[in-house]
């Protein structure tokens, strides 16, 4: 059997002793697709915040495709993530939101290009693309998000509330 992709041991992040998570060890494979359930307050949002690197674990390790990501910065896990408020930048349209990461990291224009006509297909928002967060419903903001990891080409998406407001 290969190593996990994601594996968390022994990890605890609390806030005063309350909340968070504690002493979780879980593996995930590559290419599997998990869902964390729970009520509110268990740890959901926590799990994914220390996986992605938002948050630090009091205790324990946390492994990423084979490497102690323990204490390795967000920006330098490779991981996409969409957040329960989406995280659009309100100023700019469905565009700009989906292709920002791509433009940051310098990617050249025909392939943002292609990248975004990929996704907009995928999650249905062609003709859109001018648009503003604002403009939108509930379901389309979640979408401009999705679509916006989905380009990211990282290899893991970590998706906090994921598919709540989906509309189609």
């Amino acid at each position: 059997m290969s190593a996990p992709f994601v594996e968390f041991r022994n990890v605890t992040r609390q806030w005063d002793g309350k909340g968070g998570v504690r002493d979780v060890s879980l593996s995930v494979p590559e290419s599997a697709f998990v869902s964390i359930l729970g009520p509110s307050g268990c740890g959901k949002s926590t799990l994914l915040r220390l996986l992605a690197g938002l948050e630090r674990p009091q205790r324990g390790t946390i492994d990423i495709n084979g490497a102690d990501a323990t204490h390795l910065p967000a920006a330098r896990r490779g991981l996409s993530m969409v957040f329960q408020s989406y995280a659009l930048f309100p100023h700019l349209s469905v565009r700009e939101n989906i292709i920002f990461g791509m433009k940051v990291r310098r990617v050249p224009h025909a392939q943002r290009e292609a990248k975004l006509a990929e996704a907009l297909a995928m999650v249905g928002l062609e003709g859109l693309e001018g648009r503003k967060p604002a403009a939108l419903s509930g379901g389309q903001r979640q979408r401009v998000a999705l679509a916006r990891a989905v380009v990211s080409g990282h290899p893991l998406c970590l998706m906090d509330e994921p598919l709540s407001n989906l509309d189609a």
